[in-house]
C-alpha cells in the first residue's frame, strides 16, 4: 500500500494536469478540473497509471475475469449453465474481497506512537490515499457483464467518488471542528476530524458494495434489509461518529496502560470505535461509533491515574469552570469525592464524583458518578445534587455528598439561602442525619450586641475549613434583619 502511495504521488507531479474534478468549494482552488480524460465504453472510466498511460477493464481485469472461470471449470470439473452465473460468482468474490479489505487494511494502520507534526500529517493523507486506490484497483477487476443498470451506475458513482478522493495536499481549511482549546494541540483536533470523516467514508463504501451485492446474489428480494448511507465525497461525509480529544496526566506514558486507562471511563459512556495515541505528548483522541451524547465534561477522573482533561467540539463553548450556580441547601461535591444516593431496596450506598458539567444559573450542575458493586462492572450515571423541594420535579437520580463525622465543639460550615456560607459550632448529634449547632448572629442594630442562633443542620450540608470549596465568597458575618 505504501507503494501505491508513493506511485500515486509519482503521477500527480509528472500529470497535474490529469487530477480530479474539485469535491468541494473551499478544496477547489487547490486542484485543476480534468477535461482530457478519451471516451471510453467499459463500465468505469478510465483510471490513469501513475506513470502515464492509462488502464482499462479489457486487458486487466476481463483477462483475470476469464482466466478465473477457466481455472474454476478446470479445476471443479462442473459445467456453467450460464455466462451470466459464472459472473455473478465472480462478481460475489470480488465483493468478497473488497469487504475483506475494507475490514483488515485500515486496522493496520498505526494508532500508537504518532506525532503532530508534518510528517505525522502526511502519513494519514497516504494512507488514505492508499486505501482509494487499492479499492479504485478492486473495483475496475468486478466482471461488469453480471452487473445490472441500477447497480453499475451505483458502482460507476463509487469508482468516481474514489478518484476524487484522493488529496494532494492537507485540507487544513476544511478541518476546523472548533477554534483552539486552551491546552490541547490544534493539529491534533485537525486530525481527529480527518480520522473521522475518513472513518465514516470507509464504512458508507462498505454498505454500498454489500448493498450492490445483496441485490445481485438475492434477486428476488424486494424491500432491503437496510438503507446505506448517501455517497459522498470524503469532505462532504456525514459520518455516523463521534470524537473527543483527551490529555491525559503527564506521568501515565505507557502505551498499553494508557488503552487501559481510557477504555474504563469511555468504555461506559459509548461504543468505541478507535484510540489514536500520539507522541511525545500523552495526548489523542477517541472516535465513538454513533451519536453518543457526552456531557460538556472538562475533565473526568481516571481511578488511580488522576483527571483526564476533555475538549468535546460537540459543544460551541467550552465548559464552565467557574460560577455561582446554585448549591444551597447542600454544598457541591468536587471531583474525585464520595457521595450517596439512593439504592431501590436497599437504602443508601455510596459512589464516586468522577466528572462536573458546570452550567450557569437556573440550571443544575450534572455530576457524573461511578457506582462499584462487589461482582459488577462499574456502572456510570448521570446524577444532579438533592436540594429538597427545589428541584424535586427533576428526572435525575438525586445525590448527596456523603456526611462529615464531627465531634461536640468542632468548628463547621454551611451555606444559607444566600449562597453565603457561614461558620457554626458543633453542640452535639442531633435527630438521625443532624447536628445541633450555634452560631453567633449580629442584629441590624449596630448598638445590640451579637446573639447566640440554635439551629439543626443536615450532616451532608456540614463542612470543614480544610474542605472550604475554591468557588465560595468569603466568610461574611450574618445579619438577623428582625432585630
Amino acid at each position: 500500500m505504501q507503494n501505491f502511495a508513493t506511485q500515486e504521488l509519482q503521477r500527480q507531479n509528472l500529470h497535474p494536469e490529469r487530477e480530479a474534478t474539485p469535491h468541494s468549494q473551499v478544496w477547489a482552488q487547490k486542484k485543476k478540473s480534468d477535461t482530457s480524460r478519451p471516451p471510453h465504453t467499459t463500465l468505469f472510466a478510465p483510471r490513469f497509471h501513475p506513470m502515464g498511460g492509462n488502464f482499462t477493464q479489457k486487458g486487466h481485469g476481463g483477462d483475470k475475469a476469464s482466466n478465473s472461470i477457466q481455472e474454476v471449470q478446470a479445476g471443479e470439473g462442473m459445467r456453467i449453465n450460464t455466462a451470466e452465473q459464472a459472473h455473478v460468482g465472480l462478481f460475489a468474490d470480488g465483493c468478497g474481497r473488497m469487504a475483506e479489505f475494507l475490514a483488515q487494511a485500515p486496522w493496520d494502520e498505526r494508532r500508537m506512537g504518532l506525532g503532530a507534526t508534518q510528517l505525522g500529517i502526511e502519513q494519514h493523507l497516504r494512507s488514505h490515499n492508499s486505501i482509494c486506490h487499492c479499492l479504485t484497483l478492486m473495483l475496475e477487476d468486478l466482471p461488469t457483464e453480471a452487473i445490472p443498470t441500477a447497480e453499475g451506475k451505483k458502482l460507476q458513482q463509487l469508482h468516481r467518488i474514489l478518484q476524487l478522493s484522493r488529496m494532494l495536499d492537507w485540507p487544513e481549511e476544511c478541518l476546523q471542528p472548533e477554534t483552539s482549546t486552551l491546552g490541547f494541540d490544534l493539529v491534533i483536533s485537525e486530525i481527529a476530524e480527518f480520522e473521522t470523516l475518513r472513518l465514516g467514508f470507509l464504512h458508507t463504501i462498505k454498505e454500498t458494495i454489500q448493498t450492490v451485492y445483496d441485490k445481485l446474489t438475492n434477486p428476488n428480494t424486494t424491500k432491503p434489509t437496510n438503507h446505506p448511507p448517501q455517497l459522498a465525497l470524503l469532505l462532504d461525509i456525514k459520518p455516523a461518529l463521534t470524537w473527543i480529544q483527551y490529555k491525559l496526566p503527564e506521568e501515565l506514558t505507557h502505551s498499553i496502560l494508557q488503552l487501559a486507562t481510557l477504555r474504563a471511563p469511555f468504555g461506559s459512556l459509548g461504543d468505541i470505535a478507535e484510540i489514536f495515541l500520539f507522541e511525545p505528548q500523552s495526548e489523542g483522541f477517541i472516535i465513538f461509533y454513533g451519536s453518543v451524547q457526552i456531557p460538556n465534561f472538562d475533565g473526568i477522573l481516571a481511578q488511580h491515574h488522576g483527571l483526564i482533561m476533555i475538549k468535546n467540539p460537540s459543544y460551541p463553548s467550552h465548559p464552565i469552570r467557574s460560577t455561582p450556580a446554585p448549591h444551597y441547601p447542600t454544598r457541591r461535591p468536587a471531583i474525585g469525592t464520595l457521595v450517596t444516593l439512593p439504592a431501590q431496596g436497599r437504602g443508601r450506598h455510596e459512589a464516586m464524583v468522577i466528572a462536573i458539567e458546570r452550567n450557569h444559573w437556573p440550571k443544575e450542575w450534572r455530576y457524573m458518578i461511578r457506582i462499584e458493586e462487589i461482582g459488577k462492572s462499574p456502572e456510570l450515571l448521570i446524577t444532579i445534587l438533592d436540594r429538597g423541594t427545589l428541584n424535586s420535579q427533576e428526572i435525575y437520580t438525586h445525590i448527596s455528598p456523603v456526611a462529615v463525622i464531627f465531634t461536640d465543639g468542632d468548628v463547621a460550615f454551611f451555606f444559607n439561602e444566600f449562597e453565603r456560607p457561614l461558620r457554626v459550632t458543633i453542640i452535639q448529634i442531633g435527630k438521625p442525619g443532624f447536628y445541633e449547632t450555634v452560631r453567633m448572629v449580629q442584629p441590624l442594630q449596630a448598638q445590640l450586641s451579637p446573639r447566640m442562633k440554635l439551629q439543626e443542620i443536615e450532616s451532608h450540608r456540614l463542612f470543614r475549613a480544610d474542605m472550604w470549596p475554591s468557588y465560595t465568597d468569603n466568610l461574611s458575618e450574618e445579619i438577623h434583619p428582625n432585630q
